[in-house]
């Protein structure tokens, strides 16, 4: 006797991904809504207590580059992991499970590491084209003003903020929850997914197309590596590679500033590519593609991780914001 359809494993395992596709857009929902919602709270407590707000200061809303960065880096840290934690708590998801710190020698952790800096460089090739067409259209190709650190402690704060705490707290979250939950279903539609929601959550159209590549990239190394710590420095050079090149063009001339720039970003791809070669060769199983069972399509559950509240929710919140962000550059 042929049961109903919606007693098949088939249908159950798309209810489950809908199921984890729905918390994680509303959890990368709820980041947005509590950056937003705690920047303004902490602006209004400085303006309780008598901050001196100061007119000149646009960029940074008014606030010294020493506060500014001290509240992002706050509001960041508190933004995007509460979500997370209440995920975990609410899915009750074992946490040696959800971030994963497999052993992996420190050779192999340094040719990964290396493997990833330099895909991350050449992802900076299609993000660039995207950056052009977006030109060509009329639109600016360049990002929001940043505030620019003028005291030591502010330039701390400004590492801190970039290069460390991102890194750690995105990992965790992308890397970490979203990526381990999906990977029930498939390494495929774990690193097609989080790296998605990734390149949503950064709520641009000129980041999309790195963000996306890099997500990609990260989650292909944390499957094979299973060491959560591996993205994340991965992530913390990438980042503290922008930030270096962001700060060095303020006190270099434009010659050896383009002299830097094109000796690290070509040197960064051929150390990544050597690294390539040698994880090919002896590691060649961690290229290979590993078919697993199941009795759904990868169509079935991409189409699966589309259709619920939580991730349409979070779609149109980028789709808003990018194109919000491009009437304003």
């Amino acid at each position: 006797m042929q049961i109903p359809y919606w007693e098949t494993q088939q249908w159950k395992d798309k209810k489950k991904i809908r199921h984890i596709s729905n918390v994680m857009g509303w959890a990368n929902f709820g980041v947005q809504a509590l950056m937003v919602g705690l920047m303004m709270a902490y602006q209004w407590i400085l303006l309780t207590v008598g901050y001196p707000f100061r007119m000149d200061l646009t960029a940074s809303g008014g606030m010294s580059s020493t506060m500014y960065y001290f509240l992002v880096s706050a509001v960041y840290i508190v933004a995007v992991a509460l979500p997370f934690i209440l995920c975990i708590a609410f899915m009750k998801l074992p946490v040696n499970e959800t971030f994963p710190f497999q052993k992996v020698g420190i050779g192999w952790g340094v040719l990964w590491i290396l493997f990833g800096v330099g895909f991350c460089m050449l992802t900076n090739i299609p993000a660039n084209v995207v950056a052009i067409l977006i030109e060509s259209m009329g639109f600016s190709g360049t990002l929001p003003e940043s505030v620019a650190p003028d005291t030591p402690l502010a330039l701390v704060l400004n590492i801190i903020e970039i290069a460390v705490i991102p890194p750690l707290v995105e990992e965790l979250a992308f890397r970490g929850v979203i990526l381990s939950q999906l990977r029930k279903y498939g390494n495929g539609l774990a690193v097609f997914g989080s790296a998605l929601l990734f390149a949503f959550y950064h709520g641009n159209f000129l980041q999309f197309t790195f963000t996306f590549f890099v997500g990609l990239t990260l989650g292909f190394i944390m499957i094979r590596t299973n060491n959560l710590w591996i993205p994340i420095i991965i992530h913390a050079l990438n980042n503290g590679l922008s930030l270096f090149f962001s700060l060095a063009a303020d006190h270099m001339s434009n010659q050896a500033y383009e002299v830097m720039n094109v000796l690290l970003f070509y040197g960064l791809m051929v150390v990544g590519f050597v690294a390539f070669i040698v994880l090919l060769l002896k590691k060649r199983d961690c290229f290979q593609r590993h078919f697993q069972q199941g009795l759904l399509l990868f169509s079935d559950r991409v189409i699966a991780f589309f259709t619920n509240p939580g991730f349409l929710a979070f779609f149109a919140l980028f789709v808003l914001t990018a194109v919000a962000s491009l009437q304003n550059w």
